[in-house]
């Protein structure tokens, strides 16, 4: 290539299409051993030979050159040229010399019998892409076209234009769309582009054959989809209201759901207060009543020690009062022995003095109950019995709680 002018605002250079722009290309790997690449250019390089049937080929903008290489494996005098000297210098030994470093702005060195140029004028600002139109009108008369009227994220893409716009540019030189090929081995939005001494009958008739199937394929197309989506919605119909009917039921047992969520929620807090409260009270209560038990246990210690000591008391003065009783008793019998003697003594002495001994016996008698009236009314009597009391509560106390302890 001849010295590069430089790039104007906006659009791309050399620089752009370095090891970097080809490492990030999308697809597989960029390399000249990737299997995807050969089977890719070797289509195309396939329909071009049975189409065209070219002598001598250019790829511009030919990248790596594996168009160049397609071709010429097939047997085609093939070149190519790109911008990046980068992919030129990637080249390997046998195809390095039919490529070259070349700014499409520059006009070609001689001629050849088909051109293609794949993405390669959406890289190029506006006004370089109409020169370069211009330059690979001069060098061939077959040019096959492909650049991407819609892939805008791509960076380098600086001039996205539709196919109409193309097209005006090559009319402009006298080249036309060749409506008998069907360009599609190469992308979708390709197209050939041919000289051509062409009357606007003529155009107008290879435009025609070329629309008309076109428009009656699509009216078709349209008819069979809008059948076909008829038939569908028929056929979707019963399924769409069990649908409804099932998203209403998930609905409504969702809304169910969620109320019983909402019950076993409240339900669950409320156990919770309650368990807490519960808790805390329970705490409380079981002080209060480990306080209440031994309040009753000291103060049934205090009340059994008062009975024990007042018991022990009322044991004491008894046996002192029933030891009392007893000597007096004692006395009253020997003194009664004594008066017995005495009255046998004098019966048997006096058995003449019967009478009187009856009455001495009768007074002696009378005595000794007036005696013993005497002692069961005094005072000492009757405190003797209310000591003895006690005893005898305590006695039969002890013996229904020996009682009931046997029965446990």
């Amino acid at each position: 290539m001849s010295q590069e002018r430089p790039s104007r605002r906006g659009a791309t250079n050399s620089d752009d299409y370095s090891a970097v722009y080809y490492h990030d290309y999308s697809g597989p790997p960029y390399t000249y051993d990737e299997q995807h690449w050969k089977d890719f250019f070797g289509r195309i390089a396939d329909e071009v030979v049975a189409v065209f049937e070219p002598r001598s080929s250019y790829d511009a903008g030919c990248a790596k050159g594996f168009m160049v290489r397609a071709l010429a494996e097939r047997g085609v005098d093939a070149r190519g040229g790109d911008i990046s000297s980068f992919a030129i210098a990637d080249a390997p030994a046998g195809l390095a010399e039919r490529l070259e470093v070349k700014d499409l702005t520059e006009p070609f060195d001689r001629r050849y019998d088909v051109i293609t140029c794949v993405e390669v004028l959406e890289h190029m600002e506006p006004g370089d892409a109409r020169i370069a139109v211009a330059n690979m009108c001069a060098a061939a008369d077959v040019v096959v076209l492909s650049t991407t009227p819609d892939d805008f994220s791509e960076p380098t893409h600086v001039n996205i234009r539709q196919p109409a716009g193309w097209a005006q540019d090559f009319a402009a030189k006298g080249f036309f769309r060749r409506t008998d090929v069907d360009a599609s081995f190469v992308s979708p939005w390709a197209v050939v582009f041919a000289k051509q001494q062409l009357t606007a009958v003529d155009l107008l008739v290879r435009y025609e054959t070329l629309l008309q199937p076109t428009l009656r394929e699509v009216q078709e197309k349209r008819q069979a989809l809008l059948d076909l989506r008829r038939q569908l919605d028929e056929a979707a119909a019963p399924v769409m209201l069990e649908r409804d009917a099932l998203l209403e039921k998930v609905a409504s047992l969702s809304a169910e759901r969620d109320a019983l969520t909402a019950e076993r929620d409240e339900a669950v807090r409320q156990r919770d207060a309650m368990a807490t409260e519960l808790e805390e009270f329970r705490g409380a209560e079981v002080v209060l009543a480990r306080l209440a038990v031994v309040d009753e246990l000291m103060g049934a210690q205090a009340e059994l020690a008062q009975l024990r000591i007042h018991t022990e008391n009322s044991i004491t003065d008894a046996g002192r009062e029933a030891s009392r009783l007893r000597d007096m008793l004692a006395t009253a019998t020997n003194e009664a022995a004594r008066v017995r003697h005495e009255a046998a003594e004098a019966l048997r002495q006096a058995d003449a003095r019967s009478a009187e001994a009856d009455e001495l016996v009768l007074a002696v008698t009378q005595d000794r109950e007036r005696a013993l009236a005497d002692v069961r009314s005094s005072t000492s009597w009757r405190i003797g019995q209310a000591a003895l009391l006690p005893v005898r509560l305590t006695r039969k106390l002890r013996r229904r709680w020996t009682t009931e302890q046997i029965d446990d």
